[in-house]
């Protein structure tokens, strides 16, 4: 297994500590009720109710990890899985820094690593499983990468079972099956027959089918396999609705404008990129006048970064992993390792709806310390242009690329420092007016603005009358985290509804009726939620609104009927939510 001793690097044990220390410091700030309380109720119900749970098994060794956290420390809350995201992408850099060490410079390793901790959706802490797909991705890679080197078959069923596992952490990690291609590409390095890539091919197919078998029986013995096969046929509804993000042209259309914003961010990069390198050129003699232009360039690059968010990083990574791909390396591993970070950035984003918009910071970890090795391993740039019949030959040695390299890295942290401190994942703000804290169990030492505390204490004070844990709670349609809060259970087999489309929320909302014999309360609520609170909407359940990827008329007309049709009253209502009850007999 993994051999977590390390030499004697200080500078190493003393990245891991400020890795740790960073990431629990921002542990204790930020109230996200949508993704978080997505992730947070599957794990509260995966063991209790998982039928109330059945769409997130679409993540179900996520789910399977985060219940038995769960039950370690019931009442640990949200903070207590913030320490598992701690552990796990802690993990995730020890061992990605193990693959490196080998190829790279140390330095280089903890600083890319370094960058990709902090590019991880700035504080976004709560365990989820975007962070296990990581973890096990690399884990993947690690082994196989061994095996391909060493011709250690047995490490290369070990990466085979690893993705194969990988695959229930998040159902779309299917695609890292692409990583077999690195076999026959070793062969091709070393100049060696492609029959002799077989075996090693038969051993990574060996580990899938093996990683396959035990986590069927895991399902089997949890009896969680009706779960899962109604979660899987579930996401094939999900692309019928006209306008549904998770049909294959919307999914296509997303990764399309993905790469068209990587690029024409990349291109901007670029021209500021030459306009630093070949003014320092031009001005080489005078001190003064670089040291300014070093300054105009670091501001031009925190701004892009700024605005460029995960795209420019992407692009960075691609462009030194293609880099090593197509250029002559001493060590022929090196290329092999540029084709796995190639193949991670490539394949592993497909599946998810927002492409590498949403999942692109797990996709990262090979990537972008070899963006800056292959930049500081550059002796020199040289080529002509032709103005005006006159041949001008530039030369950009490697001394001005590793200076260029050091104000990307510097831009970056300053970019990141300031998008950390002005916001928590979908809680925008200062993290100085962050110190007003949930009166819940579950919400212990977690702080958020006070205005969201107190939106948050109204709704959960007022629910109180009307459900208790282990009750059916309908919350409509984007405030998941209710759930967790009050230990309710979803009662569309989904916490987050707003995930549905138009056909999969009434074929479900249906079935629920059919299936659960009580009617839920319905808490619903009257402003936006993801991205920040917005102000109150009158008009949140209007069915004459505009279509927006945040409002869907096929929904909302279906939840008006519902609710007329069960005869629902408002009970408590306020500018941000209404609580309703039915009062149909039975």
């Amino acid at each position: 297994m993994y051999n977590f001793k390390i030499s004697n690097n200080k500078e190493f044990y003393l990245s891991v500590f400020l890795i740790v220390i960073f990431q629990l410091i921002l542990s204790f700030q930020g109230f996200d009720v949508c993704d978080d309380g997505f992730a947070l109720t599957f794990y509260q119900q995966i063991y209790n109710a998982p039928s109330s749970v059945e769409y997130n098994f679409v993540y179900w060794l996520t789910g399977i990890i985060g219940g038995i956290w769960h039950s370690i420390y019931q009442d640990g809350g949200i903070l207590w899985f913030r320490f598992l995201t701690i552990i796990c992408n802690t993990l995730t850099f020890i061992i990605a820094f193990k693959i490196l060490k080998q190829y790279i410079n140390i330095h280089t390793a903890i600083i890319g690593l370094a960058m990709v901790v902090f590019v991880n959706d700035f504080g976004f802490l709560t365990f989820y499983h975007n962070h296990l797909t990581a973890l096990l991705a690399v884990s993947g890679i690690y082994y196989l990468n061994k095996g391909i080197t060493k011709n250690k078959y047995f490490a290369i069923a070990i990466a085979g079972f690893i993705f194969g596992v990988n695959v229930f952490s998040r159902l779309p990690n299917i695609t890292l099956f692409i990583f077999v291609l690195a076999i026959p590409y070793m062969t091709y390095l070393r100049n060696e027959p492609l029959i002799k890539s077989v075996k090693p091919i038969l051993f990574f197919v060996m580990g899938i089918i093996i990683g396959f078998i035990l986590i069927f029986f895991m399902l089997y013995s949890l009896n969680h396999l009706v779960f899962m096969k109604n979660a899987i046929l579930g996401l094939a509804d999900l692309g019928i609705a006209d306008g549904s993000g998770h049909n294959i042209s919307s999914m296509l259309k997303a990764y399309l404008y993905n790469y068209k914003t990587m690029i024409t961010l990349f291109c901007k990069l670029l021209i500021i990129s030459a306009f630093v390198l070949l003014l320092k050129g031009k001005l080489k003699d005078n001190r003064f006048a670089r040291i300014v232009i070093s300054l105009i360039g670091i501001v031009l690059f925190t701004l892009l970064f700024s605005k460029g968010n995960i795209y420019i990083i992407y692009a960075l990574g691609y462009f030194g992993v293609l880099g090593l791909l197509v250029t002559k390396q001493k060590n022929i591993s090196i290329k092999m390792l540029a084709l796995l970070g190639f193949l991670m950035l490539a394949f592993l984003p497909l599946g998810s709806g927002g492409g590498m918009h949403s999942s692109g910071y797990m996709c990262i970890w090979i990537a972008i310390p070899m963006f800056l090795h292959f930049l500081l391993q550059i002796i020199g740039v040289g080529f002509n242009l032709n103005i005006e019949h006159k041949v001008v030959s530039i030369l950009i040695s490697g001394a001005r690329i590793k200076h260029l390299s050091n104000m990307l890295v510097v831009a970056f942290f300053l970019s990141k420092s300031y998008s950390i401190s002005q916001e928590a994942y979908f809680d925008k703000g200062s993290r100085f007016s962050k110190v007003y804290s949930i009166n819940n169990k579950y919400a212990k030492r977690i702080y958020t603005t006070k205005s969201r505390a107190e939106i948050i204490n109204d709704v959960l004070d007022n629910l109180k009358p009307y459900v208790a844990p282990n009750d059916y709670l309908l919350a409509y349609d984007k405030i998941p985290m209710v759930h967790f809060l009050t230990e309710t259970r979803p009662y569309m087999y989904n916490p987050w509804p707003w995930i549905y489309d138009s056909y999969s929320f009434k074929k479900n909302l249906d079935r629920a009726e059919k299936e659960i014999e009580v009617l839920p309360i319905i808490v619903q609520q009257k402003f936006e939620t993801i991205g920040e609170f917005s102000a109150p909407m009158i008009d949140y359940l209007s069915e004459d609104k505009e279509i927006s990827n945040n409002y869907d008329v096929g929904r909302v007309t279906v939840i008006n009927d519902f609710i007329e049709r069960n005869n629902y009253k408002i009970v408590w209502s306020n500018l941000y939510f209404n609580i309703y009850q039915s009062n149909k007999k039975n």
